[in-house]
């Protein structure tokens, strides 16, 4: 049984937040995986993707652990209604290189989204403060993921890959 996102907690809101950038950090290593051979120059803005994600996956822990304890409730997507999707990129055999810098800007656009909208479900200030911080970060990488492929589009290295896919 789905539950509405508007319908969740500040705790139940944590728990989602953690599992959003768990998720999102391991499909950024998944695809930095599975691209490295292939496309080195995107595993690599990949890669670096994952340990940021991962970063915001501890902070978050950390923050709902100092509030409400040790246990995490476990909260999948699919089980708040009109949550984010995410398609399963194991089930893609064939990635392409601006396919995925593609989904990775929509995965960020969506996680941020997520955070502006967390911020009005949650009253603790120190909360609040951390999911306005990671909107903005998730805005951020945005950025920082346009920055890069154009660095690495000016060197010649993406053309390539590009080219190859």
């Amino acid at each position: 049984m789905s539950r509405s996102f508007n319908d969740l907690g500040e705790r139940e809101v944590l728990a989602l937040a953690i599992s959003l950038e768990e998720e999102d950090s391991r499909i950024y290593r998944d695809y930095a995986e599975r691209m490295k051979e292939k496309y080195p120059e995107t595993a690599s803005i990949l890669q670096s993707m994952y340990e940021v994600e991962l970063a915001h996956y501890r902070r978050l822990i950390e923050v709902y652990q100092g509030r409400f304890g040790e246990h995490i409730p476990y909260f999948r997507r699919h089980d708040v209604k009109g949550f984010i999707k995410r398609k399963p990129i194991w089930l893609n055999i064939h990635l392409k290189p601006k396919g995925v810098r593609q989904d990775v800007m929509a995965m960020e656009a969506e996680s941020r989204r997520f955070y502006q909208q967390a911020v009005e479900q949650v009253k603790s200030p120190e909360v609040r403060l951390l999911l306005q911080e990671l909107a903005a970060v998730e805005e951020d990488h945005q950025d920082i993921l346009v920055e890069e492929v154009k660095k690495k589009k000016k060197s010649g290295a993406l053309a390539k890959e590009d080219e190859r896919s």
